[in-house]
């Protein structure tokens, strides 16, 4: 199952940021999920400890840096390094730390991809 990529990016205090709606199509064998994804940008001081995933719709999260982020999925990279944890078949917390290319991320479109990153981009220069 894909990662979960959540960012925490220093930007607005105790606040949260609407980056918009962007819509996405994921087409598997006979399955297609159709969705509106309402994003939003948060600054978080919590620890992975803090988090506690459904885990029928998340395997795990993980953290990677902005910019490496972007360039993976700009083509710019292959591979990125990633911190976090996975939720085992046991139901445990896994730690990750490895190098990952766009197929273990949720597998949304390039351009669902690019749209967050440009939105990201117009909060970084507003401030």
């Amino acid at each position: 199952m894909p990662f979960f990529v959540c960012f925490f990016w220093i930007l607005l205090v105790n606040q949260h940021a609407w980056l918009g709606v962007f819509d996405y199509c994921v087409i598997k064998e006979d399955f297609i999920d159709k969705e509106l994804a309402n994003v939003f940008l948060y600054k978080s001081e919590n620890t992975f400890d803090d988090f506690t995933l459904q885990v029928e719709e998340v395997s795990g999260i993980v953290r990677a840096e902005f910019n490496d982020f972007t360039e993976l999925w700009l083509g710019e990279k292959e591979t990125i390094e990633i911190k976090g944890f996975e939720i085992n078949k046991d139901g445990n917390k896994t730690l990750i730390e490895e190098y990952v290319g766009r197929n273990k991320f949720v597998p949304h479109q390039i351009s669902f991809y690019k749209a967050i990153i440009q939105e990201i981009k117009e909060q970084i220069r507003k401030k």
